[in-house]
């Protein structure tokens, strides 16, 4: 089962050691997202940004940082999401973004927006999976997708 937690004093470090590094070698700029750290210190000084971290029952094996859109009301941007790497090629995208979906449900959410670059294929076709469609838009090789909520039956 995924749980969604809050990031706290007593789970902050374990946070920021997480990547998605294929070595495990943590570094400011990965592959296709920025390390935690780096999102974790934005939250603090961008409060719209709201960090979460991924468990696996009482596993911490992932993160993600959300906003709501003032300028859309009931819409989310999905700013980050990673997986650490231990845990990658399990199935566990697929069930953490499926909560993550709910999560976003749950709070109110009618639509999700996220970002990735193209040549992130894995998170492109997970995203595709779920019924994301691309937006048109591309800002800074990030190409936008969205999902209308109320369609997506999970």
């Amino acid at each position: 089962m995924i749980a969604i937690r809050e990031i706290d004093a007593t789970n902050c470090l374990d946070v920021c050691e997480l990547t998605s590094n294929k070595d495990g070698v943590g570094t400011v700029f990965e592959a296709f997202v920025c390390c935690n750290a780096t999102s974790l210190v934005e939250s603090r000084f961008f409060p719209g940004f709201e960090p979460r971290a991924l468990y696996r029952d009482a596993e911490l094996i992932g993160f993600f940082m959300y906003q709501a859109l003032p300028s859309a009301p009931g819409e989310v941007e999905l700013c980050r999401y990673m997986l650490d790497h231990k845990f990658l090629g399990q199935g566990l995208g697929r069930l953490s973004f499926e909560a993550m979906l709910a999560y976003f449900k749950g709070q109110g959410a009618k639509g999700v927006t996220l970002m990735i670059e193209e040549a992130n294929a894995v998170a492109k076709n997970l995203y595709l999976s779920f019924g994301f469609a691309f937006t048109g838009k591309i800002l800074k090789d990030e190409h936008y997708y969205h999902l209308d909520l109320d369609r997506y039956p999970g």
